[in-house]
Order: structure tokens, then sequence, then C-alpha cells
């Protein structure tokens, strides 16, 4: 059984509009990836020019993968050019997941 990869990364970008679409080109590419489960875009609240993005994976293996395919594919530098800095990059393993108790009304 394989374990589910989080991949998360934090960076800074040059221009908002830009940035947004190139990630977007990059999410509708790397959708049809083997492994590849979700992606979730993020802005930062309170930090103009500050985003996330919350890659999940099947595995750790398919996260390696799909780095490695990334990094030489145009569309995917098309992200890259809008990246103003790199905040953090890593994989992560889940140890525990708890949930509300609320049940909606």
């Amino acid at each position: 059984m394989s374990t589910p990869c989080l991949e998360l990364v934090i960076y800074k970008i040059k221009d908002a509009e830009k940035a947004r679409a190139a990630r977007r080109a990059a999410q509708e590419l790397v959708k049809t990836y083997d492994g590849f489960l979700s992606w979730t875009a993020y802005d930062a609240c309170e930090e103009a020019g500050l985003v996330a993005d919350a890659v999940l994976w099947r595995d750790i293996d398919c996260a390696k993968r799909a780095g490695d395919r990334v990094m030489k594919h145009p569309v995917f530098a098309g992200l890259m050019a809008e990246v103003d800095g790199m905040v953090s990059m890593a994989q992560y393993q889940a140890d525990r997941t708890v949930t509300s108790d609320a049940v909606a009304a």
C-alpha cells in the first residue's frame, strides 16, 4: 500500500496575474501525471506576492518523478519565470489527521 505524499511549495511571485495564469497552465499539465491526486493553489491572506501550492501525490516516488518532469517542460517554465524567490519546498507524509466533530446543520 502506498502512502500519500503532500508536496508543499511556498514562494514569492513577480506579477500576480501572470503568475496565476502560468500556475493554472502548470496545473493542467501536472494533473495528467501518474500518481497526481490534487493541487490546491493558495494566495497569502495578508502578504501580497506570497503563494503556496499544496500538491497531493499517490506516493513519494510519483512526486519525485513529477518533479523531474516539470523542470524540463516548457509549460512549467512559464510559472518558473514568475517566481521571485523560493521560501520552502518539501514533500511530507501524514502523521495524523483529525477532523471536526461538528455536524452540519
